[in-house]
């Protein structure tokens, strides 16, 4: 069986619905060129992106609104009401989906980097028209295998695999190339010894 989220707002809060970590994995090794060095993750949660961003070597500053327990993060911290953090090289979340368009649109004027990961139905909607037109992605990686479930945070009922595709949204001030449409499967970035190293070599 194969479940879409259709949640109520009430029964999803704040949409805490934090990113499996084979997306991540994929991230790290797709974009490993790229990647800067220094990268705050202003949707912390329980660590999902933060934990194999550091272990890949990246430096990783880690807020969230609420705290869900991760070691070095500053909960209380409402992203779109916070201060830009110096020397941050990028930002790189999974944000709340109703807000998505709000945290794209103030990383974009904050910081050179940025990796969303979204729903594809974001490239949709005549609303989000002129954002797109105003900041076209340098990258979209879309997972051509559809990624775990991602279950709200205190989630109890069953547990089944995805059927909404996502994809990693990228803006890159120094790319020259814009709109390029790539897939990545998260199974060819499999956590490994040889592969930290890797990224963590791309990250120095």
């Amino acid at each position: 069986m194969r479940i879409q989220s259709s949640h109520a707002l009430e029964a999803r809060g704040l949409d805490a619905y934090f990113s499996p970590p084979e997306a991540v994995w994929s991230l790290i090794a797709i974009e490993k060129q790229h990647l800067p060095e220094y990268i705050w993750e202003p949707a912390a949660g329980d660590g999902a992106i933060v934990k194999p961003l550091i272990e890949a070597g990246h430096q990783v500053t880690a807020t969230d609104l609420v705290d869900y327990g991760l070691d070095n993060c500053t909960s209380g911290v409402d992203y779109l009401k916070a201060e830009p953090r110096p020397g941050i090289g990028g930002i790189v979340t999974n944000p709340p989906y109703r807000l998505a368009m709000r945290f794209a649109e103030k990383a974009l004027a904050e910081a050179p980097y940025l990796a969303l990961l979204l729903r594809t139905n974001f490239l949709e909607s005549t609303k989000r028209l002129p954002f797109f037109r105003r900041h076209p992605p340098a990258r979209i990686w879309i997972s051509s295998r559809r990624l775990p479930m991602m279950h709200r945070h205190g989630w109890q009922g069953p547990r089944a695999p995805s059927n909404t595709c996502f994809a990693w949204f990228i803006w890159d001030d120094k790319a020259e190339q814009k709109q390029h449409l790539d897939w990545f499967d998260w199974r060819d970035h499999s956590r490994t010894p040889e592969t930290l190293d890797l990224f963590a070599d791309a990250a120095d």
